[in-house]
């Protein structure tokens, strides 16, 4: 598909604070996992070993899979909450300042001395690829403790990583719980999981969720060489499962540059091509904001999921012509006045 009409008409908006948006009326969307410090630096190649090379621009932003979602929700007008462990370090005060210009809650978080996360990113323009360095080694991920005091009132949609399988399972459990209570006309909370590394580890979790999106390193893990061999693959697993009141989710497999796949909750398969691009600037945080945009089409727009894996694939594509997020609000139309 091509990117050349990239302007995206999804109806009128109205007004929530200072931005034009579609959310008002509806809860925060809650994402739990970890923020980072992201250090990029920008060269026209990858270094070589023992050969100096220059970068022509570098910047520090905030980064980590959770928060990037926060941003772009917010981004697109949504009510949306960071929930994770945070620095007390004055280095990581930067990326709490950001949270707070850009209108993220981040309010619940609790608070830890140790030394903040970083990646170090090499984005290479040359060749439009990247090298990401992570160092968080022992940095503390929230706890079932830390999730109990969360208000389940406040949330309309909970999206989790797969990380630190015993306390999301936790936290998962206790959203369902909350959301078996509630009367049949009362919403549900909805739970997403973004699954992206050791699969047999936290395979337990898509027993809780509603949309499951999976990376395509799992496919590499697993050696499915096709988005139909994943899907039907994943599609065996679910059947096999054991257990009562398992959810059963959609899945949605992420395919690089090609696009996505989709498995819907009776096995039927389908495809979603990604839009050609015209240039390639910055990758970094592609798949974030796929999720996010996934997320913001499924809840906000309520759009149906071969529409929101497709304007997915719009928004993931459209962020790598620019560095950063500030320029996804500009595919949206603005309203008729």
């Amino acid at each position: 598909m091509n990117m050349a009409n990239h302007l995206i008409d999804f109806g009128p908006m109205t007004e929530t604070g200072n931005k034009q948006s579609w959310a008002v009326g509806k809860k925060t969307v809650l994402c739990v996992g970890n923020t980072v410090i992201d250090y990029i630096s920008v060269c026209k190649k990858f270094p070589r070993e023992n050969e100096p090379n220059k970068c022509y621009a570098s910047y520090w932003q905030r980064g980590g899979n959770a928060s990037n979602n926060c941003t772009v929700l917010r981004l697109l007008g949504v009510k949306v909450e960071f929930f994770g462990k945070l620095s007390t370090s004055p280095l990581f005060g930067m990326l709490v300042e950001d949270m707070r210009k850009r209108g993220i809650i981040f309010d619940h978080c609790p608070r830890t001395e140790v030394d903040p996360p970083f990646s170090t990113v090499i984005l290479a323009s040359s060749i439009k690829s990247r090298n990401i360095i992570n160092c968080n080694k022992d940095y503390p991920y929230v706890t079932y403790d830390d999730f109990k005091k969360l208000d389940l009132n406040e949330y309309g949609w909970i999206h989790f990583q797969a990380r630190h399988p015993t306390e999301t399972i936790r936290m998962m459990q206790r959203v369902t719980s909350f959301n078996k209570k509630k009367a049949k006309d009362d919403p549900k909370i909805v739970i997403s999981l973004d699954f992206d590394k050791s699969p047999t580890e936290m395979w337990p979790l898509v027993n809780y969720c509603d949309y499951v999106v999976i990376s395509r390193q799992i496919a590499t893990l697993k050696k499915w060489e096709t988005p139909l061999e994943a899907c039907t693959s994943v599609g065996e697993w679910l059947r096999m499962r054991w257990g009562v009141n398992l959810k059963r989710p959609y899945v949605i497999f992420l395919w690089g540059s090609e696009g996505a796949a989709i498995l819907d909750k009776q096995e039927n398969y389908s495809f979603a091509p990604s839009y050609k691009l015209k240039k390639v600037v910055d990758s970094l945080g592609a798949g974030d904001v796929f999720m996010a945009s996934l997320i913001y089409a499924l809840y906000i727009r309520e759009r149906p999921l071969s529409v929101a894996v497709d304007f997915g694939n719009r928004m993931g594509s459209y962020k790598v012509t620019n560095f950063g997020y500030d320029h996804l609000p500009n595919i949206l139309v603005p309203p008729t006045l």
